[in-house]
């Protein structure tokens, strides 16, 4: 009978604290690449790690790639009115609310065309 020899795999290119150190500098800076990651490893440390490492790396450590939301900020009057809006209609109940329609500026129809 056979039985694997333990310890048999690849041997890591990282250690576990390198595998910290890239989360942490990721985590510094949530907008990095993963490439620009790889590049400050390799200015810290010596290593030459590849963007999939880092990429691997960061899923361990739950951070994964997201794009940023991109969005028009809002001017002061607009908050204040969006604040203004919502002091006024806190007390409607669910009566008051059912009689609103919010469309979202989407196009619908009530009726077929046909």
């Amino acid at each position: 009978m056979c039985s694997r020899r333990h310890g048999g795999g690849r041997v890591r290119s990282m250690t576990p604290a390198e595998d910290r150190y890239i989360v942490l500098s990721a985590k510094r800076n949530r907008r990095t690449t993963a490439q620009q990651v790889a590049n400050q490893f390799l200015a810290a440390s010596g290593k030459q790690i590849s963007r999939k490492t880092v990429a691997r790396r960061l899923r361990r450590g739950e951070l994964y790639a997201r794009r940023p939301v991109v969005c028009v900020p809002l001017t002061r009057q607009r908050r204040t009115s969006r604040l203004q809006w919502c002091r006024e209609h806190h007390n409607w109940t669910e009566q008051d609310w059912a009689c609103v329609l919010f469309s979202d500026e989407s196009r619908f129809s009530l009726s077929s065309d046909c």
